[in-house]
């Protein structure tokens, strides 16, 4: 498998529990690093309280991972003994005009349909529980079942559980091609040599679809911005996650919180402008205004691949043996438990929990 990020170790994992030898590659150290911003992202379990456009394959797939979080994360931790801070108290979406409340209502009509839980709480009550929000928060709705988990520390108990589980995960070894013969895979191509492999994972992430003798994927590169602030000092500070327009902000168990912009494309620069840390942080301060003066710890990008349709591309090409696991953009842990099953079920031959077949690479002719 190319690629030891957070889906990479999850489908590692699940593999070497049904007891198939996995080798995991990754052309850095194995795993995001364990710092206060990861490469995994905001860690946020959000299908509904991010309720913007999707496929419905991809909130059939959402939803299904977030019913899996809970068992997979207490799993990790009872094999690993590490804390992952997965927090389930639920999470918000704001609007701070009338117009901004109207959009976020009709956005919730699907959820209507599937008779999933949300409340809409008036500004004056929404205030009444998290004192922080700004008095021109005119109404939230609430999501009493989404959660946040902490992404680096979700990464390094993945890493620590596949190993202990079998599979080699190995560091400083990027894949550079695919070996075909005769439309099969038959391994990989490293700097160190070949790699003999049945079957080849390409979950590189932002970086998948640039493996030499494998078709380019029709990946999107997405740049998402990530401030870190120390709010421990303020009393009143989140208790939940927030979507606002323009940011998302996460507060964690240590006190700090994590905004996060909106995707953008901007190349791979993790660094962060002046100017695009102070309107990433106006925009945390429209709705949480001692935002603004909270100490700046941390500022940095980070990248991931978006698909065309906006969905995951996961199962195997039309090389036999060669399957993609990319495309899921900024949801990458929130999806990695789902997509890990589904393809350990493709891999391994069984019937997958919901249907493949919207996921394929064979929607974009691979």
């Amino acid at each position: 498998m190319a690629g030891a990020g957070v889906l990479g170790l999850a489908l590692g994992l699940e593999l070497a529990r049904r007891g198939v030898e996995t080798v995991v590659l990754d052309r850095g150290a194995p795993g995001p690093a364990a710092g206060a911003l990861s490469a995994a992202g905001t860690g946020l379990v959000d299908p509904q309280s991010r309720p913007g456009p999707a496929p419905e394959s991809v909130r059939d797939l959402s939803l299904l991972s977030r019913h899996l979080f809970g068992d997979w994360i207490e799993a990790l931790e009872e094999e690993t003994g590490l804390p992952c801070e997965y927090d389930v108290r639920g999470g918000l979406a704001v609007a701070l005009a009338d117009s901004e409340e109207v959009i976020l209502d009709r956005a919730l009509d699907w959820q209507r349909a599937r008779a999933l839980a949300f409340d809409v709480l008036p500004g004056e009550e929404v205030r009444s529980r998290e004192p922080a929000l700004s008095e021109a928060v005119r109404a939230a709705f609430s999501f009493p079942e989404d959660g946040q988990i902490h992404p680096s520390r979700l990464a390094r108990a993945l890493l620590l559980a596949a190993r202990r589980a079998g599979t080699l995960v190995v560091g400083q070894t990027p894949v550079t091609g695919v070996r075909v013969g005769n439309g099969f895979v038959s391994g990989v191509e490293t700097p160190a040599g070949s790699v003999r492999a049945e079957a080849v994972v390409d979950a590189a992430g932002a970086g998948a679809g640039l493996l030499g003798g494998a078709p380019p994927l029709p990946l999107t590169p997405v740049r998402i911005p990530q401030l870190l602030l120390d709010a421990a000092d303020d009393p009143d500070r989140l208790t939940r996650f927030v979507h606002g327009t323009g940011c998302a902000l996460a507060p964690r168990r240590d006190g700090t919180l994590l905004v996060a912009g909106e995707s953008g494309r901007g190349g791979f620069d993790p660094d962060l402008s002046a100017r695009e840390a102070a309107g990433l942080l106006s925009s945390a301060a429209r709705i949480v205004p001692a935002a603004g003066g909270y100490p700046l710890l941390a500022a940095r990008a980070f990248f991931a691949g978006a698909s065309p349709d906006g969905g995951p591309i996961a199962g195997e090409t039309a090389t036999a043996g060669l399957f993609v696991a990319a495309g899921e953009g900024r949801d990458t842990v929130l999806l990695a438990p789902a997509l890990a099953l589904l393809l350990a079920d493709l891999l391994t031959g069984q019937t997958p929990p919901l249907s493949p077949a919207p996921f394929s690479p064979a929607r974009f002719g691979l």
